[in-house]
């Protein structure tokens, strides 16, 4: 019989490969360095079916993870909840002890700021949850979740007593199939837009594949790198591992077919002819807009909301129901006022077990952790003019 995990195995933040409880459910907690190809097989098949049930992550590549470990202070593991012989939730997350206390938190970084675990069927959270408080932990954070995510929902369905665990809540700006560039546009933008396009015509492709993910996402990483990331020193290209992690990350959209990027060419550029460049991955008309670039040289026409616009209009095209993250906030310049669809987000503490007191705490710290990020982030782009 293999061994149940305890406290003990925590010693000094390490973490062994916890396993074994009797069928049908199976939890292990493994090392982001030690997965093997069943593993990766088994992550692979969820975050396909996850993705097409509106349960996914597209941030939790297995590859993509890996290459973000150097980012964390602590060991990235995996936490995997196995029912019915077939993997149904993971998360990568990290182990964290505060006093007598241990928890766990999903990783998420600012490369990937979301932190919804992957789901599908046949997933049971009172199981997991209640394995999870067997095992000794008080909590289970989960940052960057969405409110109307099964887990949420499900945490929410446990009990009147389990509301107040949320912190750091704010809506994120998402584009929704009811979306219409005609509707989103007032008079004096469309006017503005045709101006734009008459003084300079720039056309719209779509790099899918191999195509973005060699030349385009290059292209991409050059091009925000001429931008004031570049001038900030933040583009991914001037970080060796932000630009591992990204480069893993879309390699593995890549072979999913969920990558895209979007461009605006000018046909009178000789050579390098993007203009503006956006990033994204989607499946199953969920998805996130993830990075955008432009030329400086043609602010005059604004590349960047142009491509936005075009992005938009191609995500819409379909006619089916999407909903597409943006990853800012409704006072984003650019997409605060163009996209009209809101998505709930926050931290949400899980208690385990009789750990409420401790879970609250854990939820004030984190509240407080959110308000200092929020006006040390507005005082930088105060300082930035």
């Amino acid at each position: 019989m293999p061994s149940t995990a305890t406290l003990a195995d925590f010693e000094d933040d390490s973490v062994s490969d916890a396993a074994g409880i009797a069928m049908p459910w199976s939890l292990t907690l493994k090392d982001a360095r030690a997965l093997d190809d069943e593993d990766l097989a088994a992550l692979d098949d969820l975050m396909r079916r996850a993705g097409d049930s509106h349960s996914g992550n597209v941030f939790f590549e297995p590859r993509a993870v890996l290459a973000s470990c150097p980012l964390s202070k602590q060991p990235i593991h995996w936490l995997l909840w196995s029912q019915q012989n077939r993997l149904c939730f993971a998360a990568p997350v990290v182990v964290r002890r505060v006093g007598g206390f241990s928890f766990l938190k999903i990783w998420t970084h600012t490369y990937a700021p979301l932190g919804t675990p992957l789901i599908a069927d046949p997933f049971q959270a009172d199981a997991l949850l209640d394995e999870l408080a067997r095992q000794g932990f008080s909590a289970f954070v989960c940052p960057w979740l969405e409110a109307d995510s099964i887990l949420a929902k499900a945490v929410k369905n446990r009990g009147a007593q389990l509301q107040g665990f949320w912190s750091g809540q704010a809506d994120r700006v998402v584009l929704t199939s009811d979306w219409t560039q005609a509707s989103a546009l007032s008079k004096q933008r469309k006017k503005k837009l045709r101006k734009m396009q008459r003084q300079i015509p720039l056309v719209h492709t779509v790099l899918q594949g191999s195509e973005a993910q060699n030349d385009g996402f290059r292209q991409f990483c050059d091009l925000e790198a001429m931008g004031w990331k570049g001038a900030a020193g933040s583009a991914l290209k001037q970080t060796e591992t932000a630009l591992n992690f990204a480069t893993e990350l879309v390699a593995g959209h890549a072979a999913r077919g969920t990558l895209s990027i979007d461009s605006l060419d000018d046909p009178a550029r000789t050579g390098d002819q993007a203009v503006a460049m956006v990033v994204s991955f989607a499946q199953a008309g969920r998805g996130v807009v993830w990075k955008i670039g432009h030329h400086t040289d043609y602010d005059a026409v604004s590349p960047g909301y142009q491509v936005i616009l075009a992005a938009s209009e191609r995500f819409t095209a379909a006619g089916t129901a999407i909903s597409i993250d943006s990853l800012a906030g409704p006072e984003h310049p650019m997409v605060g006022w163009l996209w009209p669809g809101r998505l709930t987000v926050g931290t949400l503490t899980i208690p385990l077990g009789n750990s409420a007191l401790a879970a609250r705490s854990l939820s004030r710290f984190y509240a407080a952790e959110t308000r200092l990020r929020s006006m040390a982030r507005a005082l930088r782009q105060r300082l930035r003019g």
